[in-house]
């Protein structure tokens, strides 16, 4: 509901908050038409948010370059194994 009256009220533009929870998926270009174009119409107007999603395209590029870290073969089951065994689904 709180989206709806956000769109009332922004015309279709995207919030700040709006902006930074979509800032990956609009990085890597994976938001509908209607969508990117709200979040870029508010990147045009709010520095901060500029600002926050150029920091995190940053950031991306600057990971991408780190060497990928090798771990144990064991480690995916070790892990898989903890999740079972710590699933709070499961407690009762």
């Amino acid at each position: 509901m709180t989206s709806f009256f956000r769109r009332l009220f922004n015309r279709g533009e995207a919030d700040c908050a709006e902006t930074r929870e979509l800032a990956s998926d609009y990085l890597d270009d994976d938001l509908a038409p209607s969508r990117r174009t709200a979040v870029q119409s508010h990147l045009d107007k709010c520095g901060p948010c500029r600002a926050f999603v150029e920091a995190l395209s940053t950031t991306i590029g600057l990971l991408g370059r780190l060497p990928r870290a090798s771990v144990p073969a064991s480690f995916r089951q070790t892990v898989m194994n903890r999740i079972k065994t710590d699933d709070p689904r499961k407690s009762g």
